[in-house]
């Protein structure tokens, strides 16, 4: 019952925001259900691509999607979200004490650095780099992609809002095709990088199920609050959340 009433609320958390997929279900799972950092990985990794199908249909039928964009940061992020998660999971094969230690170590880092990221959108008064279009230089698209896609498949964090925060600074497009983008690449990345995961043993299938059980009500509910809802105040409470997490998180593992 406990996974079911957790899956319900991050569930509603990544339909109001968008991000938490892996920034909040991973350390959930590993400090207050006792799943270990193994399979807490690729399993908040598939609880995310299963519920960002929602949003992710919302944004195409709105035409809220540059599908150009999204093809090239999936060109990088899935080579990067395969050796990321094959990293991971020869770590833990050949040096599992270490990895025990070291993987938590990158995920809280990675906790860190969206945090900043996000606090840094919410305060900045302009996020946009004057007089740059990345669009201008596609070969940098993939290059990004492919250092997300890694730091996905080898800690699940950080996707959604480090993509979002540098496409908004380097993108003169509307924020809200830009955050569309974001999603869908979010849910493509997070199906392959937990497919994978899966493919190495590293889900757990009953744990999934019982999340998705409470998740799928609550992203869609999320999703219908969502336009309602002052983003900004909730998103200071959401990486508020998360820091008290990270600190948890850090008592637990070390």
């Amino acid at each position: 019952m406990e996974l079911v009433i957790a899956g319900v609320i991050l569930g509603l958390i990544i339909g109001l925001t968008g991000i938490g997929g892996g920034m909040l279900t991973t350390p959930v799972l590993t400090i207050f259900m006792g799943v270990p950092i193994s399979t807490a990985v690729g399993t908040s990794l598939l609880f995310s691509a299963i519920t960002k199908i929602f949003a992710s249909g919302i944004y195409i039928k709105r035409g809220l999607v540059c599908r150009k964009l999204t093809l090239l940061l999936a060109s990088g992020s899935i080579p990067g979200a395969f050796l990321g998660s094959y990293a991971f999971h020869c770590f833990f094969d050949r040096y599992p004490a270490i990895a025990g230690k070291v993987i938590p170590a990158f995920i809280i880092f990675m906790i860190l650095v969206s945090c900043t990221f996000s606090y840094y959108r919410m305060f900045s008064k302009s996020e946009k780099i004057a007089n740059f279009d990345i669009r201008n230089r596609p070969f940098l698209i993939p290059v990004i992609g492919l250092v997300v896609g890694f730091d996905i498949g080898f800690t699940s964090v950080g996707a959604g809002v480090i993509v979002a925060s540098i496409l908004l600074a380097l993108c003169p497009m509307n924020p809200s095709r830009i955050i569309g983008t974001d999603i869908v690449h979010g849910f493509i990345l997070s199906v392959f990088a937990g497919g994978l995961h899966y493919s190495f043993g590293g889900v757990d299938t009953d744990v999934l199920f019982k999340l998705l059980q409470g998740g799928i009500f609550g992203v869609i509910l999320g999703s219908l609050v969502s336009p309602y809802l002052p983003q900004k105040p909730f998103r200071f409470a959401l990486n508020s959340a998360v820091l008290v997490f990270a600190i948890m998180f850090i008592k637990k593992v070390f």
